[in-house]
């Protein structure tokens, strides 16, 4: 009979000593910044005085004496900017010599907030040479692109923009694996020159979404803001333009045919471009409740020689104005479209919709009468010049009207 003790298999967790380690680390976590707080006060002059003293030539000696407490001093007050060029090279290069992951994760996160100082930026290239794989712990997918950046001729926001322009990646994403801090004078720079470069193609759009874009556009104070939508309008034609950006810059900028001085910043290609675009908006609304777009397809072909689209709601009629004729087209496709004199039209016609007998009665059909008319002349005014039906083959008839009344008018 074997009577050997049996042994049950287990595993031992130690939970609550794991709790108590973790809540003895949070509350030591500050010791050593708290130690070089009260030693600084007192030892960091002393060690300044020393790095100033100390030729170039004999620093390597120097740096060798310093303790570990007077390294971290150094780069828990970095940057010196009051220091002279050769003392900031010298902590630079003590910083190097004694290099460890603070000294990277703290040039980093300065960075963040003083983009331009050029001895921060040599500590940083120098903190990325070293660690390179493991700095700051980034993805490997998002730290090669850094790394390209550090080296970049043009200067390490130059080489970040490159890759926020380019990468499938949104900018969001990326931002947030080389851990920039949001609020951040780098966040700050970075997006903005993304746009800068971005906005001449759809590609940013496409892959952050018009509507995010849209949103950090709105937050700009007018005059970058013009700067922006300035590239953005300039780089492609009105069958180009995002609705959701173009209703942004009208809301901003009001109606350039109202306040054209607000859009004088932009070239005046773009600025016609903008009005025709605006000409378009109104002709696609109105015939918006046709089974299909063929009448709108039709007239957007003559958008270039219109003036202006003026749309009524009873009857939902548009006036669509050229420089020397007026054509009245009707919601309901039924109705032929009526062709104008623009100066009979605006004399006779247009003020027939402000008179008491159009006002007071209830009958559209009555109402659409009264736009109706097809006296040549009337009152001595040169009025009526043709109507033309929806029928069958209809765009044919109209273009063959179309290019008379052009040729005529010499439009």
């Amino acid at each position: 009979m074997n009577s050997s003790p049996k042994f049950r298999l287990f595993s031992f967790h130690p939970s609550k000593l794991l709790e108590e380690r973790i809540e003895v680390e949070k509350k030591f976590s500050n010791v050593e910044e708290g130690i070089l707080k009260i030693r600084i006060g007192d030892n960091l002059p002393r060690i300044l005085d020393k790095i100033r003293k100390v030729e170039m030539k004999n620093l390597s000696k120097l740096i060798i004496t310093l303790k570990k407490m007077e390294v971290l001093m150094l780069i828990y007050e970095y940057p010196f900017s009051n220091e002279t060029h050769e003392t900031r090279l010298k902590i630079n290069e003590i910083l190097m010599s004694r290099y460890t992951t603070l000294v990277g994760t703290t040039a980093w996160n300065l960075f963040q907030q003083d983009i331009n100082d050029s001895y921060l930026m040599n500590l940083l290239k120098g903190s990325y040479s070293k660690e390179k794989d493991t700095f700051l712990n980034i993805d490997t997918n998002f730290l090669q692109a850094m790394g390209s950046a550090m080296v970049d001729k043009e200067g390490i926001i130059n080489g970040l923009v490159k890759y926020l322009v380019t990468t499938k990646h949104s900018f969001k994403e990326v931002l947030a694996k080389w851990k920039v801090k949001k609020g951040s004078v780098l966040e700050e720079q970075l997006i903005s020159a993304m746009l800068f470069k971005g906005l001449f193609s759809d590609f940013i759009l496409k892959r952050d979404g018009t509507e995010n874009i849209a949103e950090i556009l709105n937050q700009y104070p007018m005059n970058e803001y013009k700067k922006l939508i300035k590239i953005y309008l300039e780089a492609r034609n009105r069958d180009k333009f995002n609705i959701i950006l173009l209703n942004q810059a009208i809301r901003r900028l009001q109606d350039p045919r109202v306040r054209k001085d607000d859009w004088m910043f932009l070239s005046e290609k773009a600025l016609k471009e903008v009005e025709k675009w605006l000409l378009g908006n109104k002709l696609k609304k109105f015939f918006e409740n046709d089974s299909n777009s063929k009448r709108f397809d039709y007239w957007k072909r003559y958008i270039d020689y219109m003036e202006d689209v003026t749309p009524l709601k009873v009857p939902l009629v548009a006036f669509i104005y050229f420089k020397h004729f007026v054509i009245v087209e009707f919601g309901n496709i039924g109705n032929a479209a009526y062709f104008y004199h623009k100066g009979g039209f605006e004399e006779i016609i247009l003020q027939r919709t402000s008179s008491p007998e159009f006002r007071n009665t209830r009958s559209v059909s009555k109402k659409e009468s009264l736009l109706k008319e097809q006296e040549r002349f009337y009152k001595g005014k040169k009025l009526f010049i043709t109507k033309m039906s929806h029928s069958v083959n209809w765009q044919s008839r109209f273009d063959d009207e179309m290019r008379d009344l052009l040729i005529s008018f010499n439009e």
